[in-house]
C-alpha cells in the first residue's frame, strides 16, 4: 500500500512538473494589430485572387481589397490568435471574414480563414505577414474596377 502512495506522489509531481513546463513553453499570442498580411483567396464561385489585409494597430479595423471592416478578436479578447471582422452590414454588399494567425514563434507567420458574402458566396484564405505594417500600393491595384469579394 504504501508503494501505491509513493508511486501516485511522484506521478503527481510529475504531472504537475509537465504542467509548469508546458504553461512556461506556451507560445506568445500573435495579434494581428499594426501588421499586414499578403493573402490568396478562393472562392466557391471558383475564383482565385490575391488581396492584402491591413490590420490597423488600435485593433479595430480591417482595410482589404479598397474594403474597411470592422474587426475584433474572439472568445472576449483572451486568445489574441482569432479574429473576426464584417464590412457595413447596413450597406446592399458586405462581406464577414473569420481567420486565424499562427507561427509565433516562426518568422513567418501566418493568416488563414474564410469569409462570406451577402450573395452567399464564400471564400477561404491563406497568407503570409508582410515585412511593413501597411499593403504595398501595387497589391491593391491589381484588382481591378470589380471586387472579387462581391462577386
Amino acid at each position: 500500500m504504501s508503494v501505491k502512495i509513493i508511486q501516485s506522489k511522484c506521478g503527481l509531481v510529475l504531472t504537475c512538473l509537465l504542467g509548469q513546463i508546458m504553461l512556461l513553453a506556451a507560445p506568445v499570442q500573435a495579434g494581428v494589430e499594426g501588421k499586414s498580411y499578403d493573402v490568396n483567396v478562393n472562392s466557391s464561385q471558383g475564383d482565385n485572387f490575391t488581396a492584402c489585409f491591413e490590420f490597423n494597430a488600435n485593433g479595430s479595423s480591417l482595410r482589404f481589397v479598397g474594403l474597411d471592416a470592422t474587426y475584433s478578436r474572439t472568445n472576449l479578447g483572451r486568445d489574441q490568435r482569432n479574429w473576426q471582422a464584417v464590412t457595413n452590414p447596413n450597406s446592399e454588399e458586405s462581406i464577414a471574414l473569420s481567420g486565424q494567425v499562427r507561427g509565433d514563434f516562426v518568422p513567418d507567420r501566418r493568416i488563414s480563414g474564410n469569409a462570406i458574402n451577402s450573395k452567399g458566396t464564400t471564400y477561404t484564405f491563406n497568407g503570409t505577414l508582410l515585412s511593413e505594417p501597411t499593403c504595398p500600393i501595387e497589391i491593391e491595384s491589381e484588382i481591378g474596377s470589380e471586387n472579387p469579394f462581391f462577386k
